[in-house]
């Protein structure tokens, strides 16, 4: 009789083992599905971020390419050297400016007198011209100082003023630009380009339409 209850609590033993088995197979799909949707939910995310920053990108590169263009343009400007005459004037306050100073903008050099009618004559056409042009053409009105004994600083700046020029007035101190241009008589015009070629001398008085056909040639 012992043997026969020793034979029931084994088997009841194993049929409990048995279905504790059974179930923790049943539980383990639904664990292994939740990981899987956490995954998937990871996994889309970051796709996200990384198709947002994809987009972004050829901003990046557009930018990157505007800053390469203007260096370029800027090492283009560096490399204009000076090819023409080294001569020297002086402001109003004295001080010394090199012609060379006005490399990267075509330049008008104009060599003139107060005691010059012709002068007179021409000088509310560049007045007018650096009125309109003035930002992209240097105008360099170069006084031939004591090309008489009456033709001082002076009678120069007075001369500005009777005229009403808003042109800065520059003064040839030492002559050296009438010598480089040959300004054997009054007034002279001269077109540099951008780095000081001489293009073209003009002796005697510009007219209007000679004036503009210059400032053409330059811009």
């Amino acid at each position: 009789m012992k043997k026969i209850y020793l034979y029931l609590i084994g088997f009841v033993a194993l049929f409990a083992f048995a279905f504790i088995i059974y179930q923790s197979n049943l539980d383990s799909p639904a664990v292994s599905e939740d990981l899987t949707e956490e995954h998937l939910v990871v996994e889309s995310v970051e796709s996200v971020e990384s198709s947002s920053e994809s987009e972004e990108a050829p901003t990046n590169s557009t930018s990157v390419s505007e800053v390469s263009e203007e260096s370029v343009e800027s090492e283009s400007e560096s490399q204009l050297v000076w090819q023409g005459p080294s001569t020297t004037y002086a402001d109003s306050d004295g001080d010394i400016i090199r012609l060379s100073q006005n490399l990267g903008k075509p330049t008008i050099v104009n060599i003139w007198a107060s005691w010059c009618p012709p002068c007179r004559d021409e000088m509310p056409y560049f007045e007018s011209s650096y009125q309109e042009h003035g930002s992209d053409i240097n105008f360099v009105m170069l006084n031939a100082l004591e090309s008489r004994p009456t033709e001082t600083k002076q009678a120069a700046l007075e001369f500005a003023d009777e005229m009403n020029l808003s042109m800065p007035i520059y003064f040839d101190n030492n002559a050296s630009n009438q010598i480089e241009f040959a300004a054997n008589m009054l007034p002279l015009t001269a077109l540099l380009d951008a780095d000081g070629e001489v293009i073209e001398v003009v002796r005697g008085q510009v007219s209007p339409a000679k004036l503009k056909q210059l400032i053409a040639k330059v811009s």
